[in-house]
């Protein structure tokens, strides 16, 4: 991990992450936060209730999750310990759907021995409609 921090270069793409969460990923996800009631990422009733379709949807924070995953294998312990993201949820994610990160480097300030980079970021399913758009940014040591 890490490998990549020292050479990244503005307008540089990252690698490719890619997840596809099913139903079951998406209930044990959930299970760590929303217990006490029925909800709209684990429950077909719920979703349909709220107008949203039959089948529940992933919340932003497992798909921020995939974010922090694509920049982890990038940039290691140093987005750990500094990664922020921003995120805005665009479009609905459902258990089956590919999700990938696109991230691509906007900005890199050197100060003295660390970075900090700044990446436009974007999660896009298997149909090439953006779920999620924002920023990932990381002080790295150089």
């Amino acid at each position: 991990m890490g490998t990549v921090a020292d050479n990244v270069q503005v307008g540089q793409k990252l690698p490719l992450f890619s997840r596809t969460p099913t139903q079951k990923h998406m209930d044990l996800f959930e299970a760590t936060e929303i217990v006490d009631h029925p909800n709209i990422h684990s429950d077909p009733a719920a979703s349909q209730a709220a107008g949203i379709g039959a089948s529940p949807i992933a919340s932003g924070r497992m798909v921020t999750a995939y974010v922090c995953e694509t920049m982890h294998r990038v940039f290691g312990d140093d987005w750990l310990h500094s990664g922020v993201t921003d995120l805005v949820f665009i479009r609905p994610v459902r258990g089956g759907d590919t999700i990938t990160i696109h991230a691509t480097v906007k900005e890199k300030i050197a100060d003295g021995k660390k970075a900090r980079v700044a990446c436009d970021v974007y999660a896009e399913n298997q149909n090439g409609d953006k779920t999620a758009v924002g920023t990932a940014s990381v002080v790295t040591s150089q």
